[in-house]
Parts: structure tokens; sequence; C-alpha cells
């Protein structure tokens, strides 16, 4: 049998970027052959499989793809049915394709994952070790169709044996290692045990219009680009347990050269997010045209907690029907070590620009009982922060309207007067520091900051300014209006700032 398949990726080209904040960077432009080519077709039921919910399939599926990589690569499909399966492995010019219907039903029992190693020695290592769906050191794979994988992680069933307490001890839905040039299209991954898909160390890589829903385990991340470059991530609707979408920096490389656009996400933690993990720093990244709703941290989540730079970073056009947190951007001094070097250089924020921010700060609706067991964040304000002698720098926020609904707990002005911790080795996350004082922004060690049309509303008595600046210099804050029903001032200013300019 043979089909007409489109080639997976056909080449690589840059462009140019001309955006205020980010000129002159590259990002990637990744481009898709519309030449049909002749491409050999395998159905795994042909080898075996069979789509009753019941039989292991394991075997099958990997007997189907070994036998398209040995006669050159092509298309491995699964039909319509309920496809029963433990870990199997991805090879290089492959394009394995879910008809509508079809279901890759992940085993709920740890023995059919082999355990993997990453190729490189990094501290995902540590977290990474078990996949429905692996690949590594492969080029050249398309993974398509209206199909589902299924990863079985149903928190609270008595069927199975993934460890919550473990990362280690549960799958990711789809993990590829080192490789090149992917294509991941229109595919639906449902009950993840751990992350759900994860790139660790890829280059070229392309995300479109996946769907993630019903992950209930702790770490069942939507999308995770690990220390990869040259991607692109849109057109998504994730609703995950943990972070929607989250680059991570693990080692001396790094996040570079990506773009996300066009997502809807929700998650109980936080929206779009760099970090935690951070070694290899951040570059050259927008973020444009997304929405987050429902989500219980922070809609967006820039961290360099670990070394690193993070640097050239667009973000615009952001919706955000609901968040605990519109921005959090923190560089801190946890300063984990990347394995085998002897220091970690001090970590590093610049050059950001955030626009046209429209959010709605409120409490997240709790969906179902496992939401309500185990998480039950409340709002916090905005923060920009560094830590004493590490400033965040050139930070431009502008034609940003904030929303703050009534119905959390409500501060008064004592809260203004409470000293703030510095908490640099702690894990960074909104509530890190506990109540702040102000309920629109709170800004600590930063320098050439910009702010411009922003426009915060709080619609609950509350006694803090809208804006706490601390240890900030030679800043301008421009069109910047409060509005609440207590009489508080828009700005307080520590004497520890300087050449503050408030027009």
């Amino acid at each position: 049998m043979t089909i007409n398949k489109m080639k997976p990726l056909q080449r690589r080209e840059f462009i140019k970027a001309g955006i205020a904040g980010t000129a002159g960077i590259l990002v990637p432009r990744v481009v898709f052959g519309n030449d049909l080519e002749e491409a050999k077709a395998y159905t795994i039921s042909d080898f075996g499989a069979v789509g009753d919910g019941k039989k292991m399939n394991t075997v099958a599926i990997q007997k189907t793809i070994d036998k398209c990589t040995k006669n050159g690569g092509g298309m491995v499909i699964v039909p319509k049915g309920i496809f029963l399966t433990g870990g199997f492995e991805i090879k290089s010019n492959i394009e394995f394709h879910l008809e509508e219907g079809a279901v890759i039903l992940g085993s709920p029992y740890m023995k059919d994952y082999k355990a993997k190693l990453p190729l490189s020695d990094a501290r995902y290592g540590d977290y990474l070790r078990h996949a429905l769906v692996f690949a590594q050191k492969a080029k050249d794979i398309t993974v398509s169709g209206k199909g589902v994988f299924n990863g079985n992680g149903l928190l609270g069933e008595s069927l199975g044996e993934f460890n919550i307490k473990s990362e280690s001890s549960r799958p990711c839905l789809l993990w590829f290692d080192e490789c090149e040039n992917i294509l991941i299209k229109d595919i639906t991954y449902k009950n993840s045990a751990m992350w759900t898909e994860t790139y660790s160390r890829c280059k070229n890589v392309h995300v479109d219009r996946i769907t993630v829903t019903e992950n209930y385990l702790y770490n069942a991340d939507g999308c995770n680009m690990v220390d990869c470059e040259d991607f692109i991530i849109e057109n998504c609707n994730i609703n995950a347990m943990d972070d929607a979408i989250c680059l991570k920096g693990y080692t001396n490389k790094g996040c570079i050269r990506g773009i996300i656009r066009n997502n809807k996400v929700r998650s109980i933690c936080n929206g779009i997010k760099m970090g935690t993990d951070s070694s290899g720093g951040f570059r050259d990244i927008i973020i444009e045209n997304n929405e987050v709703w429902q989500t219980g941290i922070a809609g967006l989540a820039l961290e360099i907690a670990d070394g690193g730079t993070m640097e050239n970073i667009t973000v615009r056009n952001l919706k955000m029907d609901v968040v605990a947190t519109p921005v959090f951007i923190m560089l801190s001094n946890r300063h984990r070590k990347v394995r085998g070097d002897m220091t970690v250089p001090s970590g590093i924020i610049r050059n950001i620009h955030i626009s046209g921010i429209h959010a709605i700060v409120d409490k997240y609706k709790i969906y179902n009982d496992i939401e309500r067991k185990y998480f039950d964040f409340i709002p916090y304000a905005s923060s920009i922060t560094g830590f004493p002698g590490q400033d965040v720098e050139d930070v431009t926020i502008e034609d940003v309207n904030i929303t703050i609904k009534g119905g959390f707990p409500k501060r008064n002005a004592e809260d203004t007067l409470r000293e703030i911790p510095e908490s640099g080795t702690k894990y960074p996350e909104n509530r890190m520091f506990g109540v702040l004082p102000a309920y629109g922004f709170y800004i600590r060690h930063a320098r050439n900051m910009k702010m411009n049309s922003v426009h915060v509303t709080i619609e609950q008595p509350d006694g803090r300014p809208a804006l706490f600046l601390d240890d900030v210099h030679d800043s301008v804050f421009d069109d910047i209006s409060a509005k609440g029903i207590t009489p508080t001032p828009a700005f307080s200013i520590t004497q520890s700032c300087g050449c503050i300019t408030l027009k």
C-alpha cells in the first residue's frame, strides 16, 4: 500500500523580526513543504495489533515502526480502535499517524515502560526516565492525526501503579530527546501521568493544533521545551494540571529562538512560563496572541532562578480571563549548578517587552474533586523582582488593563508596611512573598523600567497602593491610573529608589 505523504520538514530559514524591543533578533520561520512524495504506509493491525482496549500491543506497534524504518521510512497508521500498549520508540523519517477514532492507550503499569536515559547528562535526567512515545537522536519525524494518546494517569484510581510522589516513576506521554525536524499536529493528549509532551535539546520543532485535556497528576505539564532551539508552539488548546506551556533550561544551552502564538491555555499553575530551571537561560522568544483562562497561579511567569540569561523576550496581545496573578517576573539566586560545572554565574533578566495585556484577576473556578483536594490558590499582585546586587533591567510594560474582582481576603493599609522577605533561594512562585504591599504591581531591585498606559481597577476595598516601588532606579512611569473603592495613592515609593520619573 502506498499513499501520498507530505514531507514532514522541508527546510528551515530565519527572518529578521522588526519588533520594538527585539529589533534585529533572529526568530525561526519553519516552512513545511507542499510537495507530495510517494511514501509507504504500514498499518499496525497488519502486524498483529488489536484495538480492543485489552490486548497488549507494544510488540506489534514496535514491529510496524521497525519495518517502516528498515524500508527507508514512511507512514505508520493507527486505525480506529483502542490500542493498549507500553512504551515504544519512533525512528527517523517516519510519520506516526492516528486516524480519527484511534486511541493509543498507555499501560497503567510501570513494567511496560522500559527505562530511557537522555543522551546528555543533565538535571532533567532525574525526571525523564519513561515515555509512552519516545524518540532519540532521530530526524524528520511527524506525529499527526485526529486520534488520542491516553496516558492512563488517573489519580485516585486503584488501577495501576504510578507514584504521584515520584516524577521518575511516571511516564511522559511523548518525549523526544535530541531530535531534529519535528512536526506534531492535530493530536489530542489526555490523562498524562507526567509531562505531557516534552522535547529535550531538540532543534526545529513545530507543535500545531494539539489538544491537552484531563490531566490530573502533579507535574502533568502541557507542553515543555527543554533546552531547545528554533521552535514554534501555535494554535493549541491546553488544559493541564501543571504549567500549560513551559520552557526550561537545565543545561548551558537553554531555550533560544522560539515563538508561542495563538494558543488557548488553562492550568492549575502557570499559563505560559519560562523556568523554573533556568541554567541556560531564554533568548529571542516571542509570545503573541495567546489566551489564558481560569489559571491558578500566573498567566505569564518569567523566571531566572539558577543562573542563566533571559533577554530579548517579546510578549504581546495576551488575554487573561481569570488568573491569580497576571505577570510574575523574578530574578533570584537559587543557583543550582549545571552538571559538570564548578560554579554558577549570576542570573540576568534584561530587554523584556510586554504589551497588550488585558487581565481579569480572580480566584479560579474548581472544576472537579481532584482540583478541590489539591489546590486552593488565591490572587496575588503582579511582581517584578531581582535580588540585592542584581537588578532586573530594561523591562518595558505598556498597554495593560487589569481588573481585580472581589471575593477574596481584603488587604488594609498595614499591609503596605509589611517587610517583604527576599526569598531568593525559594522555589519561585507568585505566593512566595506572602501578601504584597500593592494590589497592582510590586517592583523591587529593578533598573531602567518603563511602564506606559497601565490601568488597574480593583472592585473590593483595599488599603494598599496600586504600585509599590522599592530599590527601583532610572525608571519612567507614564499614564498610570488606579481606580478603587478605597481612596489610596497610585504609587508608594521607598527612599531606596532613585531617578524615578512619573508623568
